[in-house]
This record gives C-alpha cells, structure tokens and sequence, in this order.
C-alpha cells in the first residue's frame, strides 16, 4: 500500500488584474490611473472632516454675531484662515481616495499629466523632446517637506520620475512596482525619451 501523502494547505493566490487602462491609439498614447484607494484613509478623513464642519460653522457664527473677544480677535481670525484652508485640503483628500485618478496623454511632441476628480482638476504639460531619464524612482520620506507629506494621503508625488530642465518631476501616486514597469514601458516603447543630457 502506497504512504498516504498529505495535501498541502497553501492558497492559491489568483493573478491581479491591472488596475491602470492603457490606451494606444495612432494619434495618441491614453493612460488612465485610478487613485489608491484606503478605507482607513476615507474614514479617517471622513470622521476629521465632520468635526473640522463644527468647529467652522460655530467660529463664523461667533465672528459674524460680533461675539469674538476684542483682544483675541486677530488670533481667532489667523486661526480659522488656517482651519479653513486644513479642510479644503481635507475634503479634496477625501474626494481624491473616493473619486481620484492620474490621466497621462502623450500626443505628437506634448506630454501631458493631470489630476482628475470627477471631471474636474489640473494638469501639467511637457515638451516630449526636453524630457530626460524616464524612470520608476521611489520617492523618499521627508516630514520637513510638503510634497512629502502629501503622499500619506496619497495626494502628490509618484513613483514615476523625469528629468525636465533643472528639475525632477513625478507622477504616478499609489502605483506599485509592476504597474510603474507597465506604464513606463508603454511610454517608452511608442516614444524615444533621453537617456541624459548628453544624448
């Protein structure tokens, strides 16, 4: 009788599929980055967000009752400049897990990055020719910076880099080590990108 053998409890781990869509077309290269999403992050900033809509709501209505101390006025009106300006950049956090995305459009000699919520945000445009050292460059943590620290929200940054004149540029926020191969591979299989300056 043949030894019994036993079977091996390991799972087995189903492939991913990407999360990016890559669209390459004759007049244009299309790619499409959701954000990352967190549900700690949302609800954290859900739970912050609804405390910081209190604490403005009963400000404006001391200052606009006239019920602000006389001597404490100039203080309480830098405070809630400064609170105010926290919440917007709270609530476009927010909106950025829930509804963010990178959309990078490369057509003819323009390369173009923006950053979409719902239909609406802002976008950076290159000159493909002046573009240097395309690369996948983790960036790294510096709390004494502010684009550093907008990455734990995942709201700047990238793991993308280039060379643009005298700066570095990133883009691709939340994208992991085989996506950042996917997306910077596509772009450099359509499009010739300088390896340095000297070339």
């Amino acid at each position: 009788m043949p030894p019994l053998q036993s079977e091996s409890l390991m799972a087995k781990i189903q492939p991913s599929g990407s999360r990016i869509t890559i669209t390459d077309t004759s007049g244009e290269l299309r790619i499409v980055i959701p954000g990352r999403r967190s549900l700690f992050v949302i609800c954290l900033l859900g739970f912050w967000i609804c405390g910081w809509a209190v604490a403005e709501i009963m400000v404006a209505i001391q200052f606009l009752n006239g019920d602000a101390p006389p001597e404490g006025e100039f203080f309480m009106l830098a405070w809630f400049g400064v609170w105010t300006m926290s919440g917007v950049f709270a609530i476009y956090a927010c909106l950025w897990q829930v509804l963010g995305k990178e959309i990078v459009t490369v057509r003819g000699q323009t390369f173009k990055t923006r950053r979409d919520i719902g239909g609406l945000g802002f976008g950076k445009e290159y000159a493909l020719a002046q573009m240097r050292e395309l690369r996948a460059e983790q960036a790294g943590f510096n709390p004494m910076e502010f684009s550093s620290s907008l990455q734990l929200w995942g709201v700047g940054g990238g793991v993308i880099a280039f060379e643009y004149g005298a700066r570095t540029y990133r883009f691709g926020a939340g994208l992991d080590e085989a996506e950042t191969k996917q997306v910077v591979t596509a772009i450099k299989k359509r499009y010739r990108i300088q390896e340095s300056a000297t070339t």
